[in-house]
């Protein structure tokens, strides 16, 4: 069982170390299972093709039902500002920092935030459905647009060379969501 799950593992990791360079259009079984060192067969025993490796890829590196539901509880507790909540966030980015910088940048997976938003929304509407929601519609539409806020910054400070510290940034997230976009800007823009 342990080899065939290091196998799995080893052509997950040659097909990531393509998928960094070229599209996934360009990279063939070959190039895989060459890079991993087994052959062709090996390969379509255990995917159908280069893009189930992919989906499995995108799909390790989802956040959790407790990765998004605790922080929330938190905040409603008053135990964290969103500031502390966005800690854990970044520690889930730094921990797949790699794959997420790469599906997210120009070259990346599209569909990759639009998965991660229907799962974050997904999840936080489940969540919510115990309270006493008055719009529900609202309520996914203020999701998105956070999600949407939240997932843009980040897309930019990889694009820029993270050249915000990690505390800043988390601190400039937190103001734009306590004060709005306006109110920091008015900060921020002498006249």
């Amino acid at each position: 069982m342990l080899q065939k799950s290091l196998t799995r593992e080893n052509l997950i990791e040659a097909f990531w170390e393509l998928y960094k360079d070229k599209p996934i259009e360009k990279i063939t079984v070959k190039e895989i299972t060459n890079r991993a060192g087994y052959n062709r067969g090996t390969f379509y025993a255990y995917f159908k093709d280069t893009y189930e490796v992919l989906k499995e890829i995108k799909e390790s590196i989802m956040p959790s039902k407790d990765m998004i539901i605790y922080p929330i509880q938190r905040i409603e507790k008053k135990e964290d500002l969103i500031f502390d909540t966005l800690s854990h966030s970044n520690d889930y980015f730094m921990e797949n920092q790699e794959k997420i910088i790469v599906l997210l940048g120009p070259e990346g997976d599209p569909s990759f935030v639009h998965e991660l938003k229907i799962r974050t929304r997904e999840i936080l509407m489940e969540y919510l459905n115990g309270s006493d929601i008055n719009e529900p519609e609202k309520i996914q539409f203020i999701i998105e647009y956070h999600m949407s806020a939240i997932i843009g910054v980040f897309q930019l400070w990889v694009e820029r060379g993270s050249t915000l510290d990690q505390i800043e940034l988390e601190k400039l997230i937190e103001d734009i969501s306590q004060d709005g976009v306006i109110s920091i800007l008015q900060t921020l823009i002498s006249k």
